[in-house]
């Protein structure tokens, strides 16, 4: 029932790419279809990638924990169910996460390079606060692999292409001008943080901070006794959570939906802590805490 009648966020940060699939969020069904199914293919494809790469606490078996963890933290916020740009930039730091660990030990990655770049550059062409995530691939470099000043410029060309594309777009037809008044300064211009009760935010974060810190220390003690190999993979889950944090900092145009970011490192950290617990009632008990603590909130909101 929770995707039933989402509300709509104040704020929205439209920027070129988002901007033609915006009519969708006018027929509501269809927006909540389409937010749907973005979802699902975050959740998925972040659970493809710890299975690939071993980022769990268990390795005997592959499991959705992950994907269970990603479609509740997707969906806690009432305004994240309608069709956010957030949900198109989620998809695409994933790809860009996925290039930049499959360069680990590769003698030659320049293709693994421009596509991160190019993967971040889609992702803020969407919603422009993930503009910083670039920094994110630079980091994986330095985590990663030698450092190759070709491959660091590499990355940036990929960047830099779709924006040039975008920019040699709006100067063609004279709306240069538009483009960084409407779509970008409005970034830095407005303010639209709010936690008040139509969401009940400030409840549902403080809910996610009080299970947030075991899980962290958890996250903290699997990557200090795991291979080397996991251990960088996971260590840049963390910076992608410091970016996440970072970008809705740094741009006030930034809402609690913002939190739809943080929500792909946070499923990762979850899942890890809850594969760690030896008991299983344990583990089904918090999870039912959390769960109930959401449905409490959403309830709320209908009051």
């Amino acid at each position: 029932m929770s995707w039933l009648n989402p509300l709509s966020p104040a704020g929205v940060f439209v920027m070129p790419f988002y901007a033609g699939f915006e009519f969708i969020n006018a027929v509501p069904l269809l927006s909540e279809v389409f937010s749907f199914l973005l979802v699902l293919a975050q959740v998925f494809y972040l659970n493809y990638l710890i299975n690939k790469y071993d980022l769990r606490e268990s390795r005997e078996r592959s499991n959705f924990l992950a994907a269970l963890f990603g479609i509740v933290l997707l969906s806690v916020f009432p305004a994240s169910r309608t069709l956010l740009p957030q949900h198109f930039s989620g998809i695409f730091l994933l790809l860009m996460l996925d290039r930049v660990f499959d360069s680990y030990r590769k003698n030659s990655a320049f293709s693994h390079c421009f596509d991160a770049g190019l993967f971040a550059s889609v992702a803020s062409l969407f919603y422009f606060p993930t503009v910083i995530f670039f920094f994110l691939v630079w980091t994986g470099f330095v985590l990663l692999r030698a450092f190759n000043w070709r491959e660091w410029l590499i990355s940036f060309l990929g960047f830099i292409i779709p924006w040039l594309m975008v920019l040699t777009y709006y100067f063609w037809f004279d709306r240069l001008d538009d483009f960084f008044i409407n779509h970008i300064g409005s970034g830095f211009s407005a303010s639209y943080f709010d936690f008040g009760k139509p969401d009940n935010a400030v409840l549902l974060f403080v809910f996610i901070g009080l299970f947030l810190f075991p899980a962290m220390m958890n996250f903290v003690k699997m990557m200090s006794s795991g291979k080397i190999k996991v251990n960088k993979f996971l260590l840049l889950f963390l910076w992608f959570l410091f970016f996440a944090v970072v970008s809705g900092l740094v741009f006030p145009v930034a809402t609690y939906t913002h939190f739809i970011l943080a929500a792909i490192p946070l499923a990762v950290i979850f899942s890890n802590w809850f594969l760690s617990l030896k008991k299983v009632w344990i583990a089904e008990s918090l999870f039912l805490i959390l769960l109930g603590a959401f449905i409490y909130a959403e309830l709320m909101n209908r009051v």
